[in-house]
């Protein structure tokens, strides 16, 4: 029973750093919208949905081979990114002025059911089969892990350290930071924001379609797939610091992948998510408990 439990744990452990990394990078892309545009992005949950539906259009549709397919998916993913920033969120914002980040939170729910509502018109609301590569599955000891997890994992590795390699050492990301820490000065000093606003949305859309074309390839694809995994996401972003180093999210998402795994060996999958949710309202009360602090010191002297 012992050996059992001990290799359960190491097979879920493995499972957890996996699925860390897939939300570490969620997270990273949808800090960068969060902390530079003030967007309550919750349509990413549609851009992560598109690109591996339009990877399988171009497949099952037009026979392209599943290379140029993902690469019209991450496409896909980045242009509806893009158009929702320039044709919704920009110009709810500005009509809603000091009322812009409830009016574009409330629009991005309303954009974001629409389209996966189409996706089901087109394509059904079954599941469907997302043909790729073969999968070859290792074998370390106790532990199994295919191609398909190695690469999700390096990929999104990959996409993390150079969105933070971007924001350091590129013009346009130093320029992204300005806006981040301060848009009215940054748009005096000539940086156009509209423009930084657009890259940010493009980045987290070519994130979002990237992690999701990994996710269709491990399991399936269906309308749905964004609803979830998207919120850990949110989670990741909250507490990694939307304002932070891309980096900051890796930590956060191991953590949160890891707890999901480990939990899942004594709860119910419904009770895996409720524990993360527990770490997230936590971390919030104890940042508003933190803040109240001078206040009240303040207040006795």
């Amino acid at each position: 029973m012992h050996d059992l439990l001990d290799s359960e744990l190491w097979q879920l452990t493995v499972n957890g750093l996996v699925r860390g990394a897939f939300y570490a990078a969620l997270g990273a892309g949808l800090a960068l919208v969060i902390g530079v545009t003030t967007r309550f992005h919750f349509a990413y949950a549609l851009t992560y949905t598109v690109a591996p539906y339009a990877a399988f259009w171009a497949m099952d549709g037009l026979g392209v081979p599943f290379w140029p397919s993902a690469l019209i998916g991450l496409a896909a993913a980045v242009a509806v990114s893009v158009l929702l920033e320039l044709g919704v969120y920009e110009p709810v914002a500005r009509r809603a002025a000091d009322r812009a980040m409830l009016a574009v939170l409330v629009t991005s729910i309303g954009v974001s059911t629409a389209g996966i509502a189409l996706l089901q018109l087109k394509f059904g609301t079954s599941s469907l089969p997302f043909y790729g590569p073969e999968a070859v599955r290792h074998e370390f000891g106790r532990v199994q892990i295919s191609t398909f997890d190695l690469g999700q994992v390096a990929t999104c590795l990959v996409l993390v350290a150079a969105l933070a390699a971007f924001l350091a050492f590129t013009p346009l990301g130093r320029s992204i930071k300005a806006v981040r820490s301060n848009p009215g000065l940054a748009a005096v000093l000539g940086i156009g924001v509209r423009r930084v606003n657009l890259v940010c949305f493009a980045v987290a859309g070519l994130i979002s379609g990237a992690c999701a074309l990994w996710y269709g390839l491990l399991y399936t694809v269906q309308p749905t797939m964004g609803d979830t995994t998207v919120i850990y996401g949110f989670v990741v972003a909250f507490l990694a610091g939307t304002r932070a180093s891309p980096l900051r999210a890796l930590p956060i998402g191991i953590g949160l992948g890891l707890l999901e795994q480990w939990a899942s060996n004594w709860l119910s999958l419904q009770w895996t998510q409720t524990a993360v949710f527990i770490v997230l309202t936590g971390y919030l009360a104890f940042l508003a408990g933190r803040s109240r602090l001078p206040l009240v010191s303040l207040r006795k002297a």
